[in-house]
């Protein structure tokens, strides 16, 4: 009846909410220039990548302590090696209980991808290629 449709509205805005944040994040990374870590054909927990502006942005997994048992947020630290102020650090993620990233090559990279919403688990798996990978040998050339 009506009680189960009014029940699941508040899951599925959360889920579109991780759904938005998802796509912000591989967005992200599809504008950058290069994977400097981890190197072609290994994997790492976190992954450093050029970005379209050259500045160097660091995804890394921290402890979630407001959340449930082993969820973790994934944050972005950027640091634009052209200045002297500190970099900036943003929130990217929250209840994330896997990320891995594999490098193909320094233009693309694999992500595996675990989220949580209370009892339900969503995977993602997929391969971003940098679209401006291109711009990199124009900056540092």
């Amino acid at each position: 009846g009506t009680g189960s449709a009014l029940r699941l509205t508040p899951q599925m805005s959360l889920q579109q909410a991780s759904r938005k944040a998802v796509v912000r994040f591989l967005r992200e990374l599809q504008q950058g220039m290069e994977v400097i870590q981890p190197p072609p054909g290994a994997t790492l927990p976190y992954a450093v990548v050029r970005d379209d502006v050259a500045a160097i942005c660091f995804y890394h997994l921290v402890p979630q302590t407001d959340r449930q048992e082993g969820a973790m947020e994934l944050w972005r630290y950027r640091m634009d090696p052209g200045r002297t102020q500190p970099g900036e650090r943003e929130l990217m993620l929250q209840n994330v209980r896997r990320l891995s990233f594999t490098a193909r090559s320094e233009g693309a990279l694999h992500v595996n991808l675990l989220l949580s919403e209370g009892s339900e688990e969503y995977a993602i798996l997929t391969t971003v290629r940098l679209r401006n990978i291109a711009s990199a040998e124009e900056v540092w050339w």
